[in-house]
């Protein structure tokens, strides 16, 4: 299942959407503003964003906005909870890059079946094991295999196979998997660090002819579809 963050400054409401998520095996945190997700963000970016509107400091919608802008969770669907039913609310909530809008009070069942549609449409429910050709990926055993021959990776190296086979058919800037996989923030790596991983997993792999990682020049990399 997911990791799910709730940004609710409301504890009651938090604590019952958590146990509504619990209980669907979802793993859930629960944030009360637009400082503790940050935090949060810095350690793991979630698989959803269950978030309010009106909120103490930073509201929703400046939230969602930042959101949809930052590369780590431009991906990551976010569901809007919130008292105000206004039409123009869920309209601007949806417009804004919200894949759903519940409106205050719900339905424990609503809410899980609502959760399971934006995960299972934003392919945002975690995935275990992933194939290209002979080349397949254990997320769970952190086991990579080509054919019947287990290929040894690092830490970083699997964390950047991972990354794009998550995005697979995606192409991923250098930027992107630089703030992604490494958690860049300002001097630490550069583009080159990417590309020197990127040669030494392709090495690792036994790549021929860009098999399984293309290069998209001036940009960054694909993982290709079967």
């Amino acid at each position: 299942m997911a990791l799910i963050y709730i940004v609710e400054d409301d504890e009651s409401i938090g604590m019952l959407i958590q146990a509504a998520l619990g209980s669907a095996a979802h793993e859930t945190r629960l944030l009360h503003d637009a400082s503790e997700l940050e935090r949060a963000i810095e350690e793991e970016a979630p698989g959803l964003l269950m978030l309010d509107i009106m909120l103490p400091g930073k509201d929703g919608w400046t939230i969602l906005a930042e959101w949809k802008a930052r590369a780590k969770t431009a991906g990551v669907p976010v569901i809007i909870l919130s008292a105000r039913s206004e039409e123009l609310d869920k309209v601007r909530g949806l417009e804004s890059g919200a894949e759903d809008y519940i409106t205050k009070p719900f339905g424990v069942l609503e809410l899980q079946a609502r959760v399971k549609t934006v995960l299972r449409r934003s392919g945002a429910e975690p995935v275990s094991l992933y194939r290209l050709d002979d080349l397949t990926l254990d997320v769970l055993k952190k086991e990579v295999r080509r054919g019947e021959e287990e290929i040894r990776l690092t830490r970083r190296e699997l964390e950047l196979l991972e990354y794009l086979f998550r995005h697979q058919g995606q192409v991923i800037s250098r930027e992107q998997l630089l703030e992604s996989v490494w958690d860049y923030r300002h001097e630490a790596e550069t583009t080159r660090t990417v590309d020197y991983h990127v040669a030494s997993l392709r090495q690792k792999l036994g790549e021929a002819q860009n098999r399984y990682i293309e290069t998209v020049r001036g940009f960054g990399y694909r993982m290709k579809k079967e």
